[in-house]
């Protein structure tokens, strides 16, 4: 949906989420943020007071924007592997070049400095997809698509370490494409 059609606390967030993915957190003011939607920098205030409390609600919206494309993932691509895939593509089209990356990445880099509120709500993030990770490969080592040895938590842990540092490679090295270490990662998890 373009800028100009979304509420004013929507284009908020979803320019926050832009600026994550170019900068991450501690790199953008409301300044920044304000130019991007085109508001007062004081607008902002009105509906995130402070910085940590539209870093929590970016990291609340952004979890409901996973579950739901969890879902559609797993109605359009029933096959385990084709979701890995097609997870992989998405997160590498939105990171999209050089310039951007996975914004839970960019949080988890600068985990140490962020407020307490914003690292509990990066946390539930990672606790979320870990969980959807979990079921898929659950899924994929009963239908007999994986097999890999260990727990389908550790499993999860080391797909979702490739995804996210897959982002970072990218941006350095443009011709290691996530999908495609993600494929190669798959490929040693099929049995």
């Amino acid at each position: 949906m373009p800028m100009s059609q979304l509420t004013t606390k929507d284009a908020l967030l979803h320019a926050t989420g832009e600026l994550l993915e170019r900068v991450g957190y501690a790199s953008f003011s409301y300044r920044d943020l304000a130019e991007v939607v085109g508001i007062r920098t004081a607008s902002i205030h009105y509906y995130f007071p402070t910085k940590e409390d539209l870093g929590v609600a970016w990291a609340a919206w952004y979890q409901e924007t996973m579950l739901s494309g969890e879902i559609e993932l797993s109605v359009e691509y029933p096959d385990v592997r084709q979701r890995l895939m097609a997870l992989a593509r998405s997160i590498a089209t939105c990171a999209g070049s050089t310039e951007k990356s996975c914004p839970i990445s960019l949080l988890q880099a600068e985990y140490a400095v962020l407020p307490p509120r914003l690292q509990k709500a990066v946390r539930s993030l990672i606790d979320q997809r870990l969980s959807i990770l979990v079921r898929w490969l659950e899924i994929g080592r009963r239908e007999g698509t994986f097999s890999f040895k260990g727990s389908a938590e550790i499993q999860a842990q080391l797909v979702w370490a490739v995804m996210e540092y897959g982002t970072q490679l990218a941006r350095s090295h443009p011709a290691r494409t996530l999908p495609a270490l993600v494929k190669q990662l798959i490929d040693n998890m099929s049995s």
